[in-house]
């Protein structure tokens, strides 16, 4: 049996976002390998995903491919996928691929990451390189990082910098990130479901201590890209971000090493609060005092004062966040108002986003016949650069990046 002849389900989660869950399903159909499974966990969304996705799903036929599970609660990006999970590995399928919903991938991602985990029989997961979406050749991370428990911190491999793709070498990790992470089922069985305590980020970052503890390997797929909105749930630079980030990290110590927590406390709280102070950021050192307390607390799990009236608020900030970074990429790169068939002029930001429609619907990504413009946009059709070539880019280029300030 091929590499392509393997059989893989994709697991896409959506909370209150079914505009960016049909841009990523769009994405996922247009690709030259699709999965055979595809199924959408819904976590409880009060916005009518479910009514929309099953719409669209039903307009173009695609009711034997892709299946919707309503889990009716917001179970956090944990307890969403592990259903989802169990429901591919029901069906016996060899690979199962977690996308967050926030993630456009280009038409190769799949093959190229299939590829890797076929001929490296111990490799557990792989993840393609995160690019923005906002600005798509800039790098968020080469798959993941590396964790550094003393200073209690995961790093974002390459993040900021520009993406030539010139690598084609597997790259190994210690963690890889949770929005786009293709898992051999042997390796999910083996592991078990991911830890539903944290609710909210470092849970894929446990779930990939425990893989390598458990002797697999996780790697980058440096030829493989996907586009992501990033922080579409909560937003960086959030108290709701820092509470988790912080809180989550923390525990993630506790758990692992233990013997760094000492420094890696002292470390974390100069780091996480000192900045706040200075530039007067009140809301969200209340949000790290939080973490902390709750940490030493044994608060697990969903906080009760994050209940889903809260996140949907940062949900609907981010989004405003996302779109005006949309915009100013476009304007810098010589984008302007356009007039209609009627002479009308339509500014450019009510082409691309308005109350009701994302970003991505207004660029045509989840039309009659989806297009991923942004890959092409970056990329070419083939992934690589315009003449078909990789342009040069060493991996010492690459950088040991630190990840997201908290």
């Amino acid at each position: 049996m091929q590499a392509q002849e393997c059989s893989v389900a994709a697991v896409v989660l959506n909370w209150n976002g079914w505009r960016d869950t049909l841009e990523c399903l769009a994405s996922v159909l247009n690709a030259e390998r699709v999965p055979d499974v595809i199924v959408v966990c819904d976590n409880g969304s009060a916005d009518g995903s479910l009514e929309h996705i099953r719409s669209w799903v039903r307009e173009r036929g695609l009711e034997e491919r892709i299946s919707l599970i309503d889990i009716g609660v917001n179970l956090g990006f944990a307890g969403g996928n592990n259903i989802g999970i169990a429901f591919a590995l029901e069906r016996g399928v060899d690979f199962v691929w977690i996308l967050n919903n926030d993630v456009v991938v280009h038409a190769t991602t799949l093959s190229r990451m299939l590829s890797l985990l076929w001929r490296n029989p111990s490799a557990g997961a792989v993840a393609p390189v995160f690019l923005s979406y906002s600005d798509p050749d800039r790098i968020q991370a080469m798959g993941g990082g590396y964790i550094i428990p003393v200073i209690c911190h995961d790093t974002a491999l390459g993040r900021g910098r520009r993406h030539r793709g010139a690598l084609t070498s597997p790259i190994e990790l210690h963690h890889l990130i949770g929005a786009s992470l293709l898992v051999r089922a042997e390796a999910a069985r083996d592991v078990g479901p991911i830890d539903e305590s944290y609710f909210l980020y470092r849970e894929e970052t446990d779930w990939c201590i425990r893989m390598r503890r458990k002797g697999w390997r996780l790697y980058c797929c440096p030829d493989a890209v996907v586009w992501h909105k990033e922080c579409r749930f909560v937003g960086f630079h959030s108290p709701v971000h820092d509470y988790y980030a912080v809180r989550n990290m923390l525990r993630l110590v506790r758990k692992f090493y233990p013997l760094y927590l000492p420094p890696a406390m002292l470390y974390f709280a100069c780091r996480s609060i000192g900045p706040k102070l200075l530039r007067l950021q009140f809301a969200r050192l209340a949000g790290v005092l939080a973490a902390f307390r709750d940490f030493f607390g044994g608060v697990s799990g969903r906080s009760e004062a994050h209940p889903d009236s809260v996140l949907l608020a940062k949900v609907a900030g981010t989004r405003d966040e996302v779109a005006q970074q949309r915009l100013d990429a476009l304007r810098r790169e010589g984008a302007h108002d356009h007039r209609s068939a009627d002479g009308e002029v339509l500014p450019l930001r009510t082409i691309l986003v308005d109350a009701d429609d994302s970003v991505g619907e207004r660029l045509g990504a989840v039309g009659d016949e989806p297009a991923v413009s942004i890959a092409e946009d970056a990329l070419g059709a083939n992934g690589r650069g315009d003449n078909g070539k990789p342009a040069g880019h060493g991996a010492d280029d690459l950088g040991f990046h630190a990840g997201a300030e908290t």
